[in-house]
């Protein structure tokens, strides 16, 4: 039978970094990187939304500073018990303080601790040892206390290797499958282009639609059930996504009815709207539903005598819409667009008719891609189970 460990009794180092002083005021466009929750991946570091403060406030932060090799833990919010290995080059960095550095000694390997802690028996045991009343919370003293399988060093590094290389084969096949949809996407929308190119009626987005942003919820109220919040991370290009979902009280949810989702509503990420897949527009399904709308996503309050719904939808996911907010300017390193800066676009609207009849064309082309689309999120959806399985058979507790 194979000895297990407190965790602690073989790191140098386990515990979380702080809030800068100033919370988000403290960030700038360049110097030390400061490593958030979302940076935190299950086995894998996140660059996008990479945020740097100072090299003075680093200093007034130095307990919390990320050596190459650390494990990275994620320790609060809904992403908690993600986990992965600093990369070399994001070094030096700090962390803020849902994120919790273990620092190994000699004696274990960081890359064996971090698949370790991601294989599905570790995560149920981190779910299980949740700690606080309102949120989602590991202390301290929970993970100096893992149990860690002790087996020799080299057998470690022979495992985790192993299982490395396995997971590197099914990210490279999940990375595949994802060009393989982006390109798809691409020939809709210069498909959807063309039907917009040819409109000579312009008028501000705001003429014909509002766009409202969500509440600013605070996260020590995000409980583990209830009425789901609906934020930035919740949106991707085409579609919502709960895999990272954070909820709130369904008592306290009736003091929200102004944000209150329905079926058919048009949304749209305020925060790093363009990614590498495309724009990070969507719309609400029943399945989404009950729902709120969080700070930083945009919803559109249309007035449906002026503007079509689908026409709208379709066209935000041009390139002509996406190039005019693509230039707006930066705030603390963090791209983002306002809600006014939306309903001054000037956007192709013609009479509703017009609209109505280019929605029935949309449809069809939609129609005609569809078939493509399911086929490869049905590929994706298969090997995003893919790694669990391969997990739980190499750690079989």
């Amino acid at each position: 039978m194979t000895k297990t460990i407190r965790l602690a009794k073989h790191t140098t180092k386990i515990g979380s970094g702080q809030t800068p002083s100033g919370g988000y005021r403290a960030y700038s466009l360049s110097g030390i990187p400061l490593i958030r929750s979302q940076n935190v991946l299950m086995g894998s570091f996140n660059e996008n939304g990479l945020v740097f403060i100072s090299e003075e406030i680093d200093e007034s932060m130095s307990v919390s500073r990320v050596q190459s090799g650390d494990v990275l833990l994620n320790i609060t919010g809904a992403s908690i018990g993600r986990v992965c290995v600093v990369p070399d080059h994001v070094c030096p960095a700090n962390v803020n303080q849902h994120v919790c550095i273990i620092r190994c000694d000699e004696t274990l390997a960081p890359s064996y601790v971090a698949t370790l802690l991601a294989s599905p028996a570790f995560q149920s045991l981190i779910w299980n040892k949740q700690a606080g009343g309102t949120r989602q919370a590991l202390t301290k003293d929970m993970v100096e206390n893992f149990a860690i399988p002790l087996i020799p060093r080299d057998q470690q590094i022979r495992i985790s290797t192993g299982l490395t290389a396995r997971l590197n084969e099914v990210e490279t096949a999940r990375q595949a499958a994802r060009t393989q949809l982006r390109d798809a996407a691409a020939l809709r929308t210069k498909s959807l282009g063309y039907l917009f190119s040819a409109i000579k009626d312009l008028a501000p987005i705001g003429s014909a639609a509002k766009l409202q942003s969500g509440y600013a919820f605070k996260s020590d109220s995000f409980k583990l059930t209830g009425v789901r919040l609906l934020r930035n991370t919740n949106i991707l290009p085409g579609e919502v996504y709960w895999d990272d979902t954070a909820f709130l009280d369904e008592g306290e949810s009736a003091k929200y009815l102004s944000y209150a989702l329905a079926a058919g509503d048009v949304l749209i990420s305020l925060d790093r709207p363009i990614i590498s897949g495309g724009i990070k527009v969507a719309r609400v399904n029943h399945t989404d539903l009950p729902a709120l709308l969080v700070q930083r996503v945009g919803r559109f309050l249309i007035d449906q005598k002026k503007l079509d719904p689908e026409y709208l939808y379709a066209y935000l996911q041009t390139d002509m819409f996406i190039s005019k907010i693509a230039g707006h300017d930066q705030s603390l390193g963090v791209p983002h667009i306002s809600p006014s800066q939306v309903e001054a676009i000037q956007m192709p609207l013609p009479e509703i008719a017009v609209q109505n009849n280019i929605a029935r064309k949309i449809a069809d082309i939609d129609e005609a891609c569809q078939d493509v689309f399911s086929a490869i999120r049905k590929q994706l959806d298969d090997l995003s189970r893919l790694p669990n399985a391969i997990l739980a058979q190499a750690f079989e507790m």
